[in-house]
């Protein structure tokens, strides 16, 4: 099978962004073209490796052609890791310089930087062979004996400062500028870095020149450390007047990107257990390494080459969460890998002589901001270091599943040993510092729903992820009013725009599960969980409240051929059950006495629950729905909640598969009649849909779901 590669080379235009660079890239590129006179301006864009600072320069060059044509703004590139020695360095960057300048200064001046030059390289010889495979023209004759060359074909007669005089003379009369895109100075040697930016500080501070200086500001000021101890940070601010962050995708954008892919190339979990175990290693071991497009690549790129191998033999989720750790921890990888015995099976085991549980051992192989994440990891992929004692049972589920804590499908996951808009940190930290505040957070959360992002979002996954992500970092004392302040606007905040489509499980709803169970699992027990979730419920929106009521009442209370949640995984203790259902339905009959239930977007939902919770008079919903047949958009509301969509790709025309997948309609009529008088709803929407009495976009409901039961019904007839 051919490896299908995630492609991470820089981006050349707006069309191309997924993770929001453009929008600081065109602000950029507005600044750098109102430098009405620029004496050497040099502009800095830093940002870590693999974080799509030369998709930044493209865009930035995009909107620079768009903003000033070629005849008022020339932009010189210099691809200086092309070069090797600060000599050579020095002679490339005046070639590319002179190379640019010669047509515009005209013949009195176009010979002024070769004499620099010349002034510049006497002290040494020129590492002649690397400079003359890259360069040409005069600067191509500089090779061997270049400074002897230099003395016999330029005069002495001048002096530096004489010739940067003049240079400088004819630059300022052009009425042309002059932009210096340099990129990839973190390539270079300590040295070289160093070379280039004196080369700006000094051959490069003249009159209508500007420079865009492209690198890892850490790695730079450790470079200037290195070499100038008592410098610092002091040395690259004598040079640079403005520097930015390129800011880094959202995480949002990275986890859906990752999950959309691994979609597409492994499929998705098959049930929902399956899809609960892939969530909780995605959130605990994938999303925190997410940090930049690169390693988006990095771990997608080496999961094409090591899933098609093993694709029906191992657990997806295991899977996953496996390579990351290959990938991004590969020390911890190769000691998972030796340490079979150590990790399955149901029984923890310690060191001998040693009282702490084996998960020491690992976690001390990891870099110190990680190790809370790789803890959780390995807890999920080997139970058996939780210190929980696991009967024969659970083994026989993860044996059917494949999971890699058994003995008989843990070398099949070692079969391959191949190589392989985020919120701004100030923003995340002031959330989780006012995280006590309601009216703050609740105000976050409004403000987000309205900022609609490049991929069609708003920043309310962005903020739920993040929390997630950032949990540990809450104070336990601030538990309650940031909980209290989500489940009092969770309907507000769970917008169709932001439900997931690779796996279709994720929306904002199922978010707000994952933090409240991130936030309270670890750090709280049953009575103290249950008396901040109780409290949260008292002022909780419809929407949600039902959804968190299923939930807890589904801990004690599963589904057929599955166990109760033991207390330390209960959302809430069992005493309080009763209460919390009362609640729910009290809250329900208060929605649909004020005709708000009719026009909820999670109607058809919560009637089924309203149904389930009510046990003593199952009619409940029948009496409602039939109250709500009389009237016309009510009729069509129904319609509305009762038309769901679903997604499909299959086999293309020629036998290759669909590259999109296609949007089915369907009519959700299975058990509508515990709801309804399903004969008397169709009767009504066909009297509708014949007399025509409703308005868009209430008509089109009617219409759209009369159509999808037609063909549903033609489909049970063939």
């Amino acid at each position: 099978m051919t490896a299908n590669y995630f492609n991470d080379s820089p981006i050349t235009s707006p069309k191309e962004d997924r993770f929001g660079i453009d929008h600081f890239a065109r602000a950029l590129a507005g600044s750098i073209s109102e430098l009405s006179t620029p004496i050497g301006s040099a502009i800095a864009i830093n940002g870590p490796w693999g974080s799509g600072k030369s998709s930044a320069v493209n865009l930035i060059r995009h909107h620079l052609r768009s903003l000033q044509g070629e005849d008022k703004l020339g932009i010189i590139d210099f691809q200086c890791w092309w070069f090797r020695g600060e000599e050579a360095l020095t002679l490339a960057f005046l070639q590319r310089l002179y190379s640019t300048l010669e047509k515009s200064l005209g013949e009195k001046a176009k010979d002024l930087i070769p004499k620099i030059g010349k002034k510049l390289l006497q002290a040494g010889p020129v590492v002649g062979p690397a400079i003359n495979l890259a360069t040409g023209g005069v600067w191509g004759s500089l090779v061997g004996n270049s400074v002897d060359f230099a003395k016999r074909f330029f005069s002495d007669s001048d002096t530096v400062e004489t010739l940067f005089q003049r240079l400088s003379n004819a630059l300022e009369c052009q009425n042309r500028r002059f932009l210096v895109i340099i990129d990839d100075i973190d390539r270079l040697t300590p040295d070289e870095a160093l070379l280039i930016f004196r080369l700006v500080k000094s051959v490069g501070r003249l009159p209508n020149i500007m420079y865009l200086l492209v690198f890892d500001r850490e790695l730079a000021e450790k470079a200037v450390k290195q070499i100038y101890p008592s410098e610092g940070p002091q040395f690259l601010e004598k040079i640079i007047q403005a520097s930015f962050e390129l800011p880094l995708p959202a995480r949002d954008d990275l986890n859906s990107a990752f999950l959309l892919e691994i979609d597409r190339r492994c499929g998705s979990p098959c049930d929902e257990e399956e899809v609960r175990r892939f969530m909780n290693i995605f959130y605990d071991t994938v999303s925190p390494y997410l940090n930049t497009p690169r390693d988006l690549a990095r771990i997608l790129n080496a999961i094409a080459v090591s899933w098609p191998p093993v694709a029906k033999e191992v657990n997806l989720a295991d899977f996953v969460g496996l390579e990351v750790i290959r990938v991004f921890e590969p020390t911890i990888y190769n000691s998972i890998r030796t340490n079979k015995e150590l990790l399955c099976g149901t029984k923890p085991t310690y060191h001998t002589g040693a009282k702490d549980n084996n998960i020491e051992f690992f976690i001390a192989l990891c870099p110190e901001k990680y190790q809370s994440n790789i803890s959780c990891a390995l807890k999920r992929l080997f139970p058996r270091l939780e210190n929980i004692i696991y009967g024969t049972d659970s083994l026989q589920q993860w044996e059917e599943h494949r999971l890699v804590c058994t003995q008989k499908h843990f070398d099949t996951y070692f079969r391959m040993a191949v190589g392989d808009n985020t919120l701004p940190i100030n923003e995340i930290e002031k959330l989780i510092q006012r995280c006590g505040d309601q009216d703050y957070v609740k105000n976050t959360f409004k403000h987000a729903i309205n900022v609609v992002r490049k991929n069609g979002k708003s920043r309310v996954p962005l903020l739920l992820d993040e929390l997630n992500v950032h949990a540990g970092k809450v104070d336990k004392a601030n538990f309650q009013p940031l909980i209290s302040a989500i489940f009092e606007i969770a309907d507000d905040i769970d917008l169709a725009a932001d439900k997931e489509h690779g796996f279709s499980i994720g929306d904002n709803h199922l978010r707000i599960h994952w933090l409240i169970r991130k936030l309270t699992f670890e750090r709280c027990d049953l009575p103290e969980r249950s008396s901040i979730l109780w409290e949260a419920t008292q002022k909780s929106q419809l929407g949600w409240l039902v959804d968190f009521t299923r939930s807890a009442i589904g801990d004690y209370h599963p589904r057929v051929g599955r166990q109760p949640e033991p207390p330390e995984k209960c959302l809430i203790e069992k005493k309080r059950i009763g209460e919390l259902k009362a609640h729910a339905i009290k809250m329900i009959e208060n929605s649909a006495e004020s005709d708000c239930l009719i026009s909820h977007p999670r109607l058809l939902y919560i009637l089924f629950c309203w149904r389930d919770f009510v046990e003593d008079n199952t009619d409940i919903t029948r009496e409602w729905t039939a109250r709500q047949l009389s009237i016309n958009t009510s009729v069509a509301l129904l319609a509305k909640a009762f038309t769901s969509e679903s997604w499909s790709q299959g086999m293309g025309m020629f036998g290759l598969g669909d590259r999109v997948a296609i949007r089915h309609t369907q009519a959700a009529v299975d058990s509508l009649n515990l709801l309804m008088d399903v004969e008397a709803f169709r009767r009504r929407l066909e009297e509708l849909e014949k007399s025509q009495a409703l308005e868009e976009p209430y008509n089109s409901y009617v219409l759209t779901f009369l159509d999808a039961w037609r063909k549903r019904d033609r489909r049970e007839d063939d």
